[in-house]
């Protein structure tokens, strides 16, 4: 039997080629996302080895503060220590070194680079055991001079000589461009964009403080390992608060850096991969069981010679073993294409390092295989089965029947899953979100359910439109899709999840850009915005600009908002966080939050307000006390004086004073200010920019276009996961495609008899496209309501975090229904142009 699968398997390797589209389209994206984390992680990993290839031990502060993504915040150290640490036996260089905020502007005040990847600003030493090395130009030797990174020089187009503008905790200064410098062998250090300055500018001007540096890089002279240098530096600066590593430990740290802030991307990937593969489950048990019944005399003559029906049902699973494997082998090489194409758009953007080379780990192709074939094997099972179960001389009939639109088991298997559903999400929504986990996948498994007992009676309701539209094609259309629930149920529910997930998005975002118009109408009554975008890479608004706003005779009141790391002692138990500052004195007519306990007359000092999730969340109250600990080892404790509700703030909120007295780089992420009395909103906001024009991040926009630009990102994260289930939609509409086929041969004989009899080939090609049409308007049903469905249970249980609006776009809903139905008219193509051209004579032929 085995030999007989085999050989069948061989003589038809269209149908497994065919077969194995499915299993293809779902290993691409899964083998893509894994070559892509590991190329990524291993390009990062080599870059760091590199740069840190020269350095035995590193110094720096003890005082840290955990922030998101591995991007830590440390307290900044003497770079007098560099003199101590000459001393130590062993050590043959000492670089103090800087790393912190600094965004390079062209001439004409444009920044250079996009928004995300970090704006450092560093010391170029000229040492050969720095990681940079001048690829033009000469090191910078006073304080109007900088080396910038030859990434940014390229984007740009700034050559040597020309004059730049840096924004930095110093402020914003011009400098002269007198080298471009390489990173490690790299344009710059993975995307990141450097201006590198003498080391007093550095200081005083990255960070704020003459004699303050981020690190110390030490190089030895061969004559101790790492491991003896770095504890003869850690005993000489024993009464410091520091901590030493070795150069390996550094490069390590780095590299799981690097790796944990690609992890939510690598893991987003993911679940779109995850997505497509469930979607591919729908194609590939579909493609097999309409294989299945096309073989079914096949099978028949087999149990007719003595065949059991196990070995029937192995047969099927050989099958399924080689569709599994030749699909896991083309979606391994063609993961390696699609992980190409999207490193080379980071590239192309700046978010990838110089040295991308494709990294291959065999584990991948071991996981692509496993995926492909147990996904396959899995999807294979019930066909197999119903194919050893047929008794021989039912399956000598030359037709199929299928029964699935009357089925008690659906039915019931579709009630339970509904009442599992009502009750995930009753109890998701009112106690515990993780019960939400089990509602949802209640309802897919009842869509799947569900699905073949509704196609039917939907499919007859169509029959009189189409006719009265198509005439005898369009009725034909119509009851050939009816005539098959099942297969016309999962070819339209794999389309419908596609178009549930679209619009599940689409909803969320509509529904997210009411409640954030809503938000800030309720509680942020500025008439115009500063704002930054460099508030990601550690940066923001020099707190200059708004002491310069503050006196201006066209505004009004003026907010800033800042913040700085804090560890938070709460009842006991140390918390990492950002506390946000205000000047409060101004804030009661620009923030209308609505307080218990005082409000912003009371916030001075010491005295702080929070929100009252987090209240409730520590069991604080007002009148309680919490510790706040800074980077710098200040210390202080905060009395909190009034709780508020706010979906935007989630942390304590104090005045600018609390960090007067702190040594820490501070910024301001963004400013609201009010039109004087007498002054329109125009006067105004013209005031403002001609001040802010000295700040080249600074972006001056009226309360109503601060809000649009925030919807704009909104749409380009949208647009980037609609992008994302593209690949679902890719597969949903191969599925469509496979199925139309596999359905042409199926009824070969239906189709020559019905050309018989006088039916023409154009008639032919319009019965199979608006067959596929009408299973797409079941999936375009299915999605809608399913997607809308989906979209309201993810707002109501995001209404703690401030979601509190569900709405949808009927545009957005109308526009992917109806590119649902232009895919499946343009899936049908092929199919139909097949069934047009089948031989009559053959297609009726009994032997």
């Amino acid at each position: 039997m085995f030999r007989i699968a085999l050989k069948s398997v061989l003589a038809r390797k269209g149908r497994m080629l065919l077969s194995s589209l499915g299993v293809i389209a779902s290993c691409t994206f899964l083998c893509g996302v894994f070559v892509f984390g590991d190329t990524i992680q291993g390009s990062f990993d080599r870059l760091f080895a590199n740069a840190y290839a020269n350095v035995d031990t590193v110094v720096r502060s003890s005082n840290s503060i955990e922030g998101d993504f591995g991007d830590d915040a440390r307290d900044r150290i003497s770079s007098s220590l560099a003199d101590e640490i000459r001393s130590v036996p062993g050590v043959a260089e000492v670089q103090p070194d800087v790393q912190s905020f600094a965004r390079v502007s062209t001439s004409d005040d444009k920044p250079v680079g996009i928004d995300g990847p970090p704006k450092f600003g560093g010391v170029y030493s000229g040492s050969e055991n720095s990681p940079w090395a001048l690829a033009e130009g000469s090191a910078p030797e006073n304080g109007g001079q900088v080396v910038i990174d030859r990434k940014s020089a390229q984007t740009a187009k700034i050559d040597i000589g020309d004059t730049v503008n840096v924004t930095a905790a110093g402020g914003v200064r011009s400098f002269e461009v007198v080298g471009i410098a390489t990173f490690a062998g790299n344009d710059t250090s993975g995307g990141a964009s450097w201006a590198l300055f003498d080391l007093a500018t550095a200081e005083e001007f990255v960070i704020g403080t003459a004699g303050q540096v981020d690190s110390i890089l030490v190089a030895g002279d061969g004559s101790v390992s790492e491991e003896d240098l770095r504890d003869a530096v850690q005993s000489k600066l024993s009464g410091e608060t520091v901590e030493v590593l070795t150069g390996t430990e550094i490069i390590e740290e780095s590299q799981s850096a690097i790796a944990e802030g690609f992890k939510f991307f690598t893991t987003f990937l993911t679940i779109f991969a995850g997505i497509a593969t469930f979607v591919g489950c729908f194609i590939i048990y579909n493609v097999f069981k309409i294989s299945a019944a096309q073989r079914l005399r096949e099978n028949a003559l087999l149990r007719a010679v003595g065949a059991r029906s196990s070995q029937v049902v192995k047969a099927q699973m050989v099958e399924a073993v080689a569709v599994g494997v030749l699909g896991g082998l083309l979606g391994f090489v063609g993961g390696i294409a699609l992980a190409t194409v999207i490193i080379a758009l980071l590239t192309a953007i700046g978010f990838a390092p110089s040295d991308s080379s494709l990294s291959i780990q065999f584990d991948t192709f071991v996981w692509t295989m496993v995926v492909g074939l147990v996904v396959t094997l899995v999807c294979a099972v019930l066909p197999a089965l119903r194919a050893g179960r047929t008794p021989p001389l039912a399956a000598m009939r030359d037709v199929s029947v299928d029964r699935s639109g009357s089925s008690r088991r659906r039915l019931i298997v579709g009630a339970v899953s509904v009442l599992v559903s009502i009750l995930g999400v009753t109890l998701g929504l009112t106690s515990d979100t993780t019960w939400l986990v089990p509602g949802v996948l209640g309802l897919f498994v009842a869509l799947i359910a569900f699905a073949p007992l509704i196609v039917t009676p939907l499919a007859l309701a169509l029959v009189p439109p189409l006719r009265a539209i198509r005439g005898v094609t369009g009725e034909v259309a119509a009851r050939n899709a009816a005539r098959s629930p099942e297969r016309t149920a999962l070819t339209a529910a794999a389309l419908g999840i596609c178009l549930a997930l679209l619009v599940g998005v689409s909803t969320l975002g509509t529904s997210i850009v009411a409640s954030f118009r809503s938000t800030v109408g309720e509680q942020f009554r500025g008439d115009i915005s500063v704002s930054t975008s460099d508030q990601g890479s550690g940066g923001g608004l020099p707190t200059t600009l708004v002491d310069e706003l503050t006196p201006l005779p066209e505004v009004g009141d003026v907010v800033a908002f800042g913040g700085a790391p804090v560890r938070l002692t709460i009842n006991g138990t140390p918390e990492d966080s950002l506390i946000v500052t205000v000047n409060a004195d101004a804030a009661e007519n620009l923030i209308e939050f609505t307080f218990t306990g005082q409000g912003w007359d009371a916030v001075r000092d010491n005295s702080v307000v929070v929100p009252e999730d987090f209240a409730a969340d520590n069991s604080l109250e007002v009148g309680d006390t919490i510790g706040a600990g800074f980077l710098d080892g200040t210390t202080t404790d905060l009395t909190i004086v009034g709780l508020f509700d706010s979906a935007t703030v989630d942390s304590v909120v104090a005045d600018r004073s609390l960090l007067a007295d702190v040594q820490t780089i501070r910024f301001d992420v963004q400013i609201l200010a009010t039109a004087a009395p007498g002054t329109s909103v125009d006067e105004a906001r013209d005031a403002i920019a001609a001040v802010a024009k000295t700040y080249p991040t600074a972006k001056v926009q009226t309360r109503d276009e601060f809000i649009d630009s925030q919807i704009d990102q909104l749409g380009g994260f949208l647009n980037f996961i609609y992008a994302l289930l593209g690949m679902s939609v890719f597969i949903a509409v191969l599925g469509i495609v496979l199925t139309l086929l596999l359905s042409v041969y199926e009824r070969r004989r239906e189709l020559g008899l019905v050309r018989a009899v006088g039916m023409t080939r154009s008639q032919v090609r319009s019965s199979v496209r608006w067959e596929s049409i009408v299973t797409a308007l079941l999936g375009a049903v299915i999605g809608v309501v399913l997607g809308l469905t989906l979209g309201w249970i993810v707002v109501q249980a995001l209404k703690d975090q401030g979601l509190n609006t569900f709405d949808f776009s009927a545009v957005s809903v109308l526009a992917f229904s109806i590119g649902a139905i232009v895919f499946a008219v343009v899936a049908a193509w092929l199919p139909a142009r097949k069934a047009a051209k089948a031989d009559i004579l053959q297609a009726i032929a009994t032997t």
